[in-house]
């Protein structure tokens, strides 16, 4: 039983009506039907994203991509055939500005496009040298070298 008196209770009727508010959110939102032959995967290293579209059954000259700013748009038409409908696939992705999307590669394999882009060289990680504090150190052994042998 609820007692507005106890802390404890407001608290937990405050977090049951939160939650009861965002589930009727989700419930209210038009679902998106997804199924595996539109979901795809990015993977990211050092150097570059992979991103793995799966396109099983679709002929790699029926498959097209566009790149506008730092949008990369992703189409696909197979033609209705003997036992199946057409097949439509459209994928819109937002491209981070630290990946180079002019010099991105693709490639279709046993029916997985592959899109590489390679991270820009601007944003990679680079080593700096530190001037001065090595330097200083062998230029004063070397003074107190030439000291020493004076002596």
């Amino acid at each position: 039983m609820f007692n507005p008196n106890n802390p404890f209770d407001s608290f937990f009727q405050i977090q049951r009506e939160f939650d009861r508010l965002s589930n009727q959110f989700w419930s209210d939102v038009p679902a998106r039907t997804t199924n595996a032959r539109t979901s795809f995967q990015v993977n990211a290293n050092d150097d570059q994203w992979r991103i793995d579209v799966p396109l099983a059954g679709v002929d790699p000259k029926n498959v097209s991509l566009e790149a506008a700013g730092n949008t990369l748009t992703i189409r696909a038409v197979e033609p209705k055939g003997q036992d199946r409908e057409e097949y439509r696939y459209e994928q819109t992705l937002a491209i981070p500005q630290f990946l180079d999307l002019e010099k991105i590669t693709a490639s279709h394999r046993h029916g997985m496009l592959e899109l590489t882009i390679p991270i820009k060289e601007a944003v990679k990680p680079r080593r700096i040298e530190i001037a001065g504090a090595p330097d200083d150190r062998k230029q004063l052994r070397t003074e107190e070298r030439k000291e020493l042998s004076r002596a």
